[in-house]
């Protein structure tokens, strides 16, 4: 069972730039309590990744942009 996101990590990811498609995913995913091991295996990357995506610090890889924008949009 999740125990769901840190409060100083939500407010890491709320502050970072919403502009980037892993950012929009992460706000996504903490309102919706999707947790980060669920985002890990639908893209079939580590944790480390996901984390990353979430707070804008690396960007979202060709191979997987078009599948997390289908994402974001279906989650909105």
């Amino acid at each position: 069972m999740s125990k769901g996101y840190a409060s100083s990590f939500i407010d890491e990811v709320n502050a970072s730039d919403k502009s980037k498609l892993g950012v929009r995913l992460g706000i996504i995913c903490i309102k919706q309590g999707i947790p980060v091991t669920d985002v890990c295996e639908f893209f079939g990357v580590s944790r480390t990744a996901v984390y990353a995506w979430f707070l804008g610090k690396s960007s979202v890889s060709e191979k997987h942009s078009d599948k997390m924008e289908k994402l974001v949009q279906k989650l909105r």
